[in-house]
């Protein structure tokens, strides 16, 4: 699995992955986290054209089809502090467990903008 900057023509997956996700809150007596809406394409757009979305890449067993995104991650930044804060997080249900953070290659991004 690698993590890379998400691109513009993944958004939509990004958004049937959030979908996912929600799904097993339903089991739970959770309906309305599952029915929750995931981000726009245009607000997910933001995030990526400020280099702050990123995706994790499966390699075909862990529910997306190789090359394609298992989970997600969105960041803004803070105020004040050359940092940023992780907005949300969310993985494919048949991806979770596929890969441990030290195995896991990562991409890194260039700067990230401050700008939303």
């Amino acid at each position: 699995m690698l993590i890379r900057p998400a691109t513009a023509a993944e958004l939509p997956a990004l958004q049937d992955i959030e979908r996912a996700a929600g799904e097993p809150f339903r089991a739970l007596g959770m309906a309305t986290i599952a029915d929750d809406e995931p981000p726009t394409v245009e607000e997910l757009d933001r995030y990526r054209r400020a280099g702050r979305a990123w995706v994790a890449v499966c390699d075909g067993e862990d529910g997306g089809g190789e090359g394609a995104p298992a989970a997600y991650l969105l960041a803004d930044p803070l105020p004040d502090a050359d940092a940023l804060h992780i907005e949300q997080v969310t993985v494919r249900p048949q991806a979770l467990g596929s890969a441990r953070a030290g195995e896991t290659p990562f991409a890194p991004p260039a700067a990230a903008s401050a700008a939303p």
